[in-house]
């Protein structure tokens, strides 16, 4: 085995967050330690890169009914940031991790100095007693996270060791998973529509394709009454909640400004534009189609880039496979250009008519990128939430969770269908892809 590095309050930085994936129990690499010739290996759910951490080897070798499932991730062992502080946005463990990396100089406090800060308590115990199989051993018997469960029994049970709200014994909550191809035969909605920003340099108008949230809804059977409205996540835990108002009905139609095209190449340009403009849309005027909440898998046609760490920032990038869309609710922040584009608020300022407006409603922070879990709220007393702090084996599948109220499990649709963003390396294919699929390459960021 690869000896394991030397930790100091101050560790180097290594090409691979080793102990970020620490226990990202379970990789296809590990599965094929202990299978038997012809076995199918369950593929991992760690994030790309992390397939072949040492620790994840030594706790499927100790573990090995953990392979492929929702222990087969960095959140065995890892935390995210603790509620109270500055960092406690970043719930997904990859990203908190990650600060390490690429700090956020906005956060002062809740900040991990050294990747023990980035453990939870079974992780902690499990880096403490050694790091290595026998340290498995040692821990088995304690119960890291004080929920009356030792770890051992809680790891058999499928649930974490290193987590008090999830305990042996609690229902998981039920689930509707819809893959790709399944979602694609709900009736199909494009959208061309303005994408207003609030920091970033350009507004988008966008060609969108996708289906209504509310057509989702129905298709998993999820009666609505007692709802409270939803929350929709990213795969790094990123979440917006959408109000039943905004599921039930359409939003007004968005208007449409030329102008700005004319000042593209100087300073002052901040709108970007698509190659068609649909037809019927006219300078000045509203869109002909009011807009839905829409799950969007296409963007000007083609379907959208699935999204990613970014390499050199650790920032989520790309769309895909699937993004919210939420349309300008109030179109009327400024009367004199109602639904207008403006520049960026960090933008100079032009006395042009487009600079920037808070009244405005900067409808982009609100379409969540890589939407992959949705919850109907309120949660079922009683039951242990799905694990939406790691959405990325989703992201992979082409599919989209759903849970909550009202929620019974089922599946629509396959996982054959996630041929497009395979996980695996050529020599790791999962069996369950589409053959001929192209092999997945590292994070984008």
């Amino acid at each position: 085995m690869i000896p394991f590095p030397n930790f100091s309050e101050n560790p180097p930085i290594r090409k691979r967050f080793i102990l970020a994936a620490a226990c990202a129990v379970v990789l296809v690499a590990a599965a094929a330690l202990i299978a038997k010739p012809g076995d199918q290996r369950a593929a991992s759910r760690s994030y790309v890169g992390h397939e072949k951490d040492d620790d994840s080897q030594a706790i499927l070798l100790r573990y090995p009914q953990a392979a492929g499932t929702r222990l087969d991730d960095c959140q065995t062992c890892d935390r995210g940031g603790t509620s109270g502080t500055d960092a406690e946005r970043e719930y997904s463990p990859c990203s908190f991790c990650h600060l390490l990396v690429y700090p956020n100089a906005r956060y002062k406090t809740g900040v991990p100095k050294n990747y023990e800060d980035t453990l939870n308590p079974f992780g902690l115990a499990y880096k403490r007693a050694g790091r290595n199989f026998e340290a498995l051993t040692a821990v088995a018997g304690l119960d890291s996270d004080g929920d009356g469960t030792a770890n051992a029994a809680e790891i058999e049970a499928l649930r974490y060791p290193g987590d008090p709200a999830s305990r042996p014994g609690q229902p998981l909550a039920p689930t509707i998973r819809f893959f790709w191809d399944a979602l694609h035969k709900l009736p199909e909605r494009r959208q061309f529509l303005l994408m207003n920003t609030t920091k970033e340099a350009a507004d988008d108008y966008v060609n969108y394709t996708g289906v209504a949230l509310l057509d989702v809804l129905k298709a998993a059977g999820i009666d609505l009454q007692g709802a409270g409205g939803v929350t929709v996540f990213a795969p790094d835990g990123y979440s917006i909640d959408v109000t039943l108002d905004d599921i039930l009905r359409p939003f007004p139609q968005g208007y449409f400004y030329a102008e700005p095209k004319a000042l593209a190449g100087s300073e002052r340009a901040f709108v970007k534009y698509p190659d068609r403009i649909p037809s019927g849309v006219t300078d000045g005027q509203k869109i002909p189609t009011a807009p839905w909440l829409l799950l969007a898998f296409e963007r000007e046609g083609k379907p959208l880039d699935p999204s990613s760490y970014e390499k050199g920032t650790g920032r989520l990038t790309g769309e895909g496979p699937f993004r919210l869309i939420k349309p300008q609710r109030d179109p009327e922040g400024d009367p004199t250009k109602p639904g207008r584009p403006d520049r960026s608020m960090k933008s100079k300022t032009y006395g042009d008519g487009w600079d920037f407006n808070p009244a405005i409603d900067h409808n982009a922070g609100a379409c969540v990128r890589g939407a992959c879990v949705i919850r109907v709220n309120p949660m079922p007393a009683g039951v242990e939430e799905y694990d939406w702090k790691n959405g990325w084996p989703l992201i992979a599948d082409r599919a989209v969770v759903i849970y909550g109220h009202g929620v019974k499990g089922r599946a629509f649709g396959s996982p054959l269908a996630r041929g497009l963003y395979p996980r695996a390396s050529t020599a790791e294919v999962d069996p369950r892809a589409k053959p001929g699929a192209p092999a997945a390459v590292g994070p984008k960021r």
